[in-house]
């Protein structure tokens, strides 16, 4: 074992439990995750059309507002200060690295709709060995989740949000579709990544001790413990849709289906097959 860190780079998949991986990780003594959960700091950077964009200077005079000299140290500041260059996202990590820590990174879901040249840049960028992390979640259900999140969005704001709705038209909205293709995704992280240094996992298993010792090993830890009750994806318990508009989903994701039943067989949850 050397003592360079290896720096972990979660990709994914958004409503597939990377927030409660992410609280475990964070809590473990010798991992220094970063202290805001998705950076968004690549997706934004080769895919500003897939955000809305980011007022700069708005935000900084607001900032300075309410911190004044202590802006320096407001993590909102430094998620804005990235956009001035690379060099602010190193920092921002060298600065909080200790002695102590053998894993370093951050989870940002949206990371996996980059296209393997800019997952192989991230790569090569980061001065540190990199390994990646991609859960998926059976589709239609990481699509149901994701509006519940984004109907409860809306209504936090003021709006109406209707789940329902917002599954129905899942099928025609690029952020619900690319952020299922889970296809383009793992061929993406093979095609640039190293196989000992890719880590794909099932939302579904991912709170089995197994898949923690799986865990464990890929990043070259021995007492990784997770505690699978603190899962905090639990979104809002309601009726799920009707059959006609949950099989018209399934079926337009069809294609993600028989990749993920092609390449991964027995390892795949048997949630994914029921109809």
């Amino acid at each position: 074992m050397t003592d360079e860190p290896i720096f972990l780079l979660g990709v994914g998949a958004q409503k597939c439990g990377t927030s409660w991986l992410y609280e475990q990780l964070a809590a473990h003594r010798d991992i220094m995750m970063s202290p805001i959960k998705e950076l968004h700091y690549w997706d934004r950077r080769f895919h500003p059309d897939f955000f809305k964009p980011r007022d700069t200077e708005t935000i900084l005079r607001r900032l300075l507002k309410q911190r004044g000299d202590k802006i320096i140290s407001d993590q909102a500041f430094e998620r804005v200060a990235m956009d001035c260059g690379e060099d602010y996202y190193l920092a921002y990590f060298r600065s909080r690295l200790r002695p102590n820590h053998r894993v370093l990174g951050e989870i940002s879901p949206s990371y996996s709709i980059l296209s393997a040249d800019e997952l192989a840049y991230v790569r090569s960028f980061l001065p540190w060995r990199t390994k990646a992390v991609f859960l998926m979640r059976d589709p239609v259900e990481r699509i149901w989740s994701q509006a519940k999140m984004q109907a409860k969005k809306a209504t936090g704001r003021g709006g109406e949000g209707d789940p329902y709705d917002l599954f129905g038209k899942s099928v025609q909205r690029r952020k619900y579709l690319e952020r299922t293709e889970y296809t383009s995704t793992v061929k993406n992280l093979r095609a640039s990544f190293a196989p000992e240094d890719v880590f794909i996992g099932f939302y579904e298993t991912l709170f089995d001790d197994a898949e923690v010792a799986r865990l464990a090993t890929f990043l070259g830890l021995d007492d990784l413990v997770f505690d699978a009750s603190a899962n905090p994806n639990k979104s809002a318990d309601l009726r799920k849709p009707d059959k006609a508009e949950w099989d018209k989903v399934r079926a337009a994701l069809a294609e993600v289906y028989d990749f993920v039943f092609t390449e991964f067989g027995d390892a795949v949850p048997a949630a994914w097959r029921a109809a």
